[in-house]
């Protein structure tokens, strides 16, 4: 089960978002949430306006929970990196 934090962090070297939880097991997770998700997926991001990111990622946190939870059933890891995927688990 994943417990996530309060807030979103920007990423400057991925020009995106990252968003961390527990893992009862793993205990630590980072999700990344790139610009091209930030862009693509959620229709905004701009890789050099951090704050906007995460104003971005705040907005939409619902979306990207389930998909965190989707790619870690998936791909259980310390860090994952979202894909597009992730946002329509029947597809995948």
């Amino acid at each position: 089960m994943l417990t996530f934090d309060v807030s979103f962090h920007s990423d400057d070297l991925d020009l995106g978002c990252v968003l961390w939880a527990y893992e009862t097991v793993m205990g630590r997770v980072r999700f990344d949430i790139g610009s091209l998700i930030l862009q693509d997926v959620l229709n905004g991001g701009n890789p050099v306006h951090g704050p906007a990111n995460v104003t971005l990622c705040k907005r939409d946190r619902p979306r990207i929970e389930a998909a965190c939870r989707h790619a870690f059933a998936i791909r259980p890891s310390e860090r994952i990196k979202l894909e597009a995927s992730d946002f329509n688990p029947t597809t995948s």
